[in-house]
């Protein structure tokens, strides 16, 4: 399918790579804040940083793919590459940051609003339920892991909790992205 010259160019290819790269800096700025604290291991400090150069990676095709992109199936390709990129990171911090006593869970936010921009409720809401799935993932397999740090009523209550949030959110988002992509 290729682009039309007087078509509307999406909202997501002309805002998501400059939130994309914010996101990158919060999040260096948050590795060094921990680790200049002493509150991480020096093999933390070096997977994130591992994170921080895959998710830079992601986000540059995904910029490349905004200025070059010759169809929007490219486009569209990256941003799933980009979203992939920030389902992995927010699993993988929020097993990391003790399952469901995690502060990541927010990050799972982002990649179903980086969907939503796009304007497709299906896409959105089938985001935010692989949001729930990957976070319900991280935190049973680190509760199983370390299983004294809680108690299995609150492991199911968090997950439901979380989850029902991430596909609420899901839904409310992708009605008014889909509902302005309409204009």
């Amino acid at each position: 399918m290729k682009k039309l010259k007087n078509a509307k160019e999406p909202l997501y290819q002309s805002k998501l790579s400059k939130y994309n790269f914010m996101f990158i800096g919060a999040y260096a700025i948050y590795t060094i804040i921990f680790d200049a604290g002493n509150i991480l291991t020096r093999e933390d400090v070096y997977h994130r940083w591992i994170f921080a150069v895959i998710l830079t990676a992601a986000f540059s095709l995904f910029w490349v793919a905004t200025k070059k992109a010759k169809t929007n199936n490219v486009l569209f390709g990256s941003l799933i590459v980009c979203i992939i990129a920030e389902l992995i990171l927010a699993g993988y911090m929020t097993y990391w940051e003790r399952g469901m006593a995690s502060m990541s869970t927010v990050l799972f936010i982002f990649p179903i609003v980086s969907m939503a921009l796009t304007g497709s409720r299906t896409y959105t809401v089938g985001t935010a339920l692989l949001a729930s799935a990957i976070y319900t993932g991280a935190c049973t397999k680190y509760f199983y892991d370390f299983f004294n740090e809680g108690y299995r009523i609150q492991l199911y209550g968090q997950l439901f909790f979380f989850a029902s949030l991430y596909l609420t959110i899901g839904w409310a988002v992708a009605a008014l992205a889909h509902a302005y992509s309409k204009k």
